[in-house]
Order: structure tokens, then C-alpha cells, then sequence
């Protein structure tokens, strides 16, 4: 997750959090307005920090029990990272 400084239309400076598992962009002010916004970004701020841990302990090629379960785990981070970008589309998306 990044803040990016950005511009809207009519010229008011306004930063975005980059949500790299969602795939989206929020303003900060929405997330600190919405309750569900705050929800996903604090999701997927978790999502990224998993995915990076299970990264870094990948086991030796010669441990096939450990790389059996290892691959299972990020299975589950991937349908995680899936859930991700759906509840974006439901917080995101939805009419006000």
C-alpha cells in the first residue's frame, strides 16, 4: 500500500492509497469517512504483508512436505487476494 499524491479535476491537491491486492486506488478522505473503505484498505494492507511472509519462507526444493503445505498456504492467500478485489467491487462500486 502507497499514498500517491494526486490532483482532482478542479485543482484540490488530494492523496490515494494504492491497494495493490484490491487493484484499486482510494482517497484517503473516503477511507477515513467510510467504515467499509477503512475495512479494505486495513484487508488488504494484511493481504500484502501475508503474501510478502509466505514469499520469504519458501522451503528447500528438497523438503516436499514443507513445499506441499507451503503451496497450499498461498493458495489460500490467492482466494484471499480474490475476496479482495470482490469486496473492492461491493465497497467501490456500489450507488451511495
Amino acid at each position: 500500500m502507497s499514498t500517491v499524491p494526486s490532483r482532482r479535476s478542479y485543482g484540490r491537491p488530494t492523496t490515494v492509497l494504492h491497494l495493490p491486492c484490491a487493484r484499486r486506488t482510494v482517497g484517503v478522505e473516503a477511507a477515513l469517512r467510510l467504515p467499509s473503505v477503512m475495512v479494505l484498505v486495513v484487508e488488504d494492507a494484511c493481504t500484502v504483508i501475508a503474501l510478502r511472509d509466505w514469499e520469504r519462507r519458501e522451503p528447500h526444493r528438497l523438503r516436499p512436505w514443507a513445499r506441499r503445505r507451503w503451496h497450499a498456504e498461498g493458495r489460500r492467500l490467492r482466494a484471499k487476494e480474490l475476496r479482495m478485489r470482490e469486496l473492492a467491487a461491493q465497497c467501490l462500486d456500489a450507488p451511495d
